[in-house]
Parts: C-alpha cells; structure tokens; sequence
C-alpha cells in the first residue's frame, strides 16, 4: 500500500541547504561499533515528506555550494548537526561512503551514500540515515533522504530534498499514528525548511570541518 506523501514548496533566492559553518568535533562515542547497513524496502512502502527550494543561481553554482561541509541549524523540535566523522576511506560522497553524524543535542546517527548521478540537466544524491541515539527518532528504523537538483532556466536550479521513513517492527498503531501527525507532518518538515531557508551571508560564512 503506498504511503501517502507531504510536500512543500519554498521559492526562495538563497543557495539552498548550506553545507558548512564552524561546528563542534565529532568523534564516535565510547564502545561505538560501526553498524551493518539496514536492508531499504521499496521506496512506495516508506513514508515520505518532501520541501523545495527554488534558487536563483545556475546548477553549477548551486553544486559548488552542496560540496561544503555539512552543518544543520536545531530547530525548537529537533536537533541540528554539529560535525561528522568519516567511518570509511576517502572524502565523502561516492557510492558506499560512511560517516558519523553528531547532532547539537548530544546524539549520533550513522549515514552512508546510496547513489550519486551528475549531468548537465541535473544531480542525484541519495543516502541512507541509521542507527540514531536520539529519542526523537525512537520509532525510526532508518530513512533514506535524497537531493535531486535540476535547472528548469539558465540562471534557475530546484532543489528538491526527500527524506522516506521505515518505521521499527512492532510499533503500535497509536505510536504510529503520533509519528505521523507530529514528527512526519509537522516537526520534520519545519526542520527542512528551515535548513532550505538560509540568508546569503549564512552561506557565505567561512566553512570548517
């Protein structure tokens, strides 16, 4: 049965999720073991929120942009991310590459890329997010977020950012019920659009990882 799907537009002139900013070390906890990858189901099986982003800026200033180091900003319901540690060899960003992701309350995540598609015409980045500590992702099995960015005009790129949602075996239907009218419909995609809504000084501020 297809799961149904919440979608939000932004049209805005900024250069989409900024990918940097000075953030706090991040190192894996005590006794941290790097996890096996969870098996993804169909994607029509997954819950799903999407947000776009409309930038005026070509694709390729865009990409340049998404190549900087990742920092999310907390919101008032969730938190953001402060830093990330490679768990593989190598830069991220190609196919199996692994990485610790810290967030700003104290928690940690582990995130590994699934596909990455580039062209002329457009970008596909998409990657597999587990293994979280935090309690607001306690019925959350894994989610499988995805960029796809194209240019519908020369000096134009939409940014469209999907994140889909395996829920944990056993949750009851009230549990259920809660994570989609709180977290799926009302807090992640606040924390989305928050990220997508960045002022130009924000993404031009110095980068660090």
């Amino acid at each position: 049965m297809r799961k149904p799907e919440y979608r939000g537009v932004i049209a805005l002139t900024l250069a989409g999720l900024s990918f940097a900013a000075p953030g706090s070390a991040c190192e894996p906890p005590a006794g941290f073991v790097d996890p096996p990858r969870p098996d993804i189901a169909p994607f029509e099986e997954l819950l799903s929120v999407t947000e776009e982003n409309v930038i005026d800026q070509p694709l390729a200033a865009v990409m340049r942009a998404a190549n900087r180091p990742l920092r999310i900003d907390a919101t008032e319901h969730l938190a953001g991310v402060s830093g990330t540690y490679r768990l593989s060899e190598g830069p991220y960003g190609s196919v199996g590459a692994r990485r610790l992701v810290c967030k700003t309350d104290g928690s940690h995540a582990v995130e590994e890329v699934l596909l990455t598609e580039s062209s002329d015409a457009g970008s596909r980045f998409r990657y597999v997010v587990w293994n979280y500590t935090s309690p607001k992702f306690r019925d959350v099995a894994y989610a499988v977020g995805e960029f796809v960015r194209t240019q519908p005009a020369p000096d134009r790129t939409l940014v469209s950012w999907t994140y889909r949602f395996a829920l944990r075996d056993g949750l009851g239907s009230e549990d259920e019920s809660r994570f989609r009218k709180t977290f799926l419909e009302r807090e992640f995609p606040e924390w989305m659009r928050t990220q997508l809504d960045r002022k130009p000084a924000e993404s031009d501020a110095p980068r660090t990882r």
